[in-house]
């Protein structure tokens, strides 16, 4: 019998189920059970009773429609002070696209209605009228460790960060937090909050091999000698890299 269990929370995947970012559970699961656990994924939804957090050693939060938001916001407010607890004692959490929103303070809809947040990091949205897509391209530090990360980004909502919380990544490429400064995401210990669809663990395996290292170090678990071959996958990094460098001298030769 296996000793080591990672046990993920996929939040409401019924309700934010856009762009495909299930991937990302999907890779989490076969990352981790290659470092040798055995993975269980558990649904956390309007029907979950007494939602313990810490009950869980990741937690997964996809992208939704903002007009979902505010029953799901109801849902979890009176969990405020054990997500924070969650959060503040290290355990690894990714949270994707728009729902992004649902952790911040207000949610300014294009309708001119405002609606409150869970409040948990500081980031005030707007929605948009448009909808912005394109490639993302940034650095980032996760778990000690530099990284570049390349995915997609199709933005229905700005996102300011209105405090002390960092942002997660600093652009190289693409329209990040609000495309007006070089901020892309938030992220408070290992709490990922992230612009960056793919699903970015898919497409980045050293991210998702980093949060698999986290989920260990948290459970003071020895991966002993684990290690994955990620030759294809920077490949297709590279590849995607040399095409968006080219789309960035291109868009500086027209400013010229």
């Amino acid at each position: 019998m296996n000793e080591k269990t990672l046990k993920i929370g996929w939040m409401f995947p019924d309700s934010l189920y856009l762009h495909g970012d299930r991937g990302n559970v999907l890779a989490l699961k076969r990352m981790g059970e290659a470092a040798g656990f055995e993975v269980e994924i558990e649904k956390i939804d309007f029907d979950t009773e007494d939602f313990t957090p810490m009950d869980y050693d990741f937690l997964f939060c996809s992208p939704g429609e903002i007009a979902s938001f505010s029953s799901i916001i109801d849902y979890l407010e009176p969990y405020d002070l054990s997500l924070r607890g969650f959060i503040q004692a290290g355990r690894p959490m990714l949270v994707t696209g728009t729902s992004i929103a649902l952790w911040g303070n207000e949610i300014r809809r294009d309708d001119g209605s405002v609606a409150k947040g869970l409040g948990i990091i500081d980031v005030e949205t707007t929605e948009n009228k448009a909808v912005y897509g394109d490639d993302l391209y940034f650095s980032c530090n996760l778990n000690g460790s530099q990284m570049e990360i390349i995915g997609n980004q199709i933005q229905m909502a700005d996102f300011r960060l209105t405090g002390n919380d960092e942002p997660f990544g600093k652009l190289n490429y693409g329209y990040g937090n609000n495309g007006k400064d070089t901020n892309e995401g938030v992220q408070i210990k290992n709490a990922v909050f992230t612009n960056t669809l793919g699903p970015v663990l898919v497409c980045n395996p050293w991210m998702t091999e980093a949060f698999v290292r986290i989920i260990a170090d948290n459970q003071e678990t020895d991966l002993e000698n684990f290690s994955v071959s990620m030759t294809l996958e920077e490949k297709s990094f590279a590849t995607k890299k040399q095409f968006i460098l080219k789309k960035t001298t291109h868009l500086t030769n027209c400013k010229r």
